[in-house]
């Protein structure tokens, strides 16, 4: 499944062994843009991902996505999404997701760790990646 991600992508959907969506943004991005102009994908979409941290974990769970594929998951994502009956495989599990320097944790999982419901981080989601809100990070 991972071949999907050759050469540069960091996000493919697939549904139906077809692909219906792929990007080479980092981040959260790609999933918020897809489901705020594409709307929800269709059942049995398979998400396959470089990393996936909380905020993507709260996007799978608002897009019923049911089967994920990603390279980097970290352990709150993981946990969060095994409690959501999600189907995931991963190669490697990580404390947390980080800053591109490595310095901090990310910015985004930061905000999303806040999030008391998946609803909540998908407000907080659309705030900073649609509008750009930068009052939210």
């Amino acid at each position: 499944m991972f071949n999907y991600l050759k050469p540069n992508k960091t996000c493919v959907l697939l549904n139906k062994q077809k692909i219906i969506y792929e990007s080479t943004e980092n981040g959260v991005k790609p999933l918020v843009k897809y489901f705020y102009y594409q709307g929800l994908p269709s059942n049995n979409t398979i998400l396959i991902d470089k990393i996936v941290g909380m905020a993507i974990a709260h996007v799978i769970i608002y897009c019923n996505i049911k089967t994920v594929y990603t390279k980097i998951i970290s352990k709150p994502a993981l946990s969060l999404l095994k409690k959501n009956n999600i189907d995931i495989t991963f190669k490697i599990l990580v404390e947390n997701i980080l800053q591109r320097d490595k310095t901090d944790i990310c910015p985004m999982e930061k905000k999303v760790l806040t999030a008391s419901s998946t609803k909540e981080a998908i407000d907080i989601l659309k705030q900073i990646v649609i509008f750009n809100n930068p009052i939210h990070l």
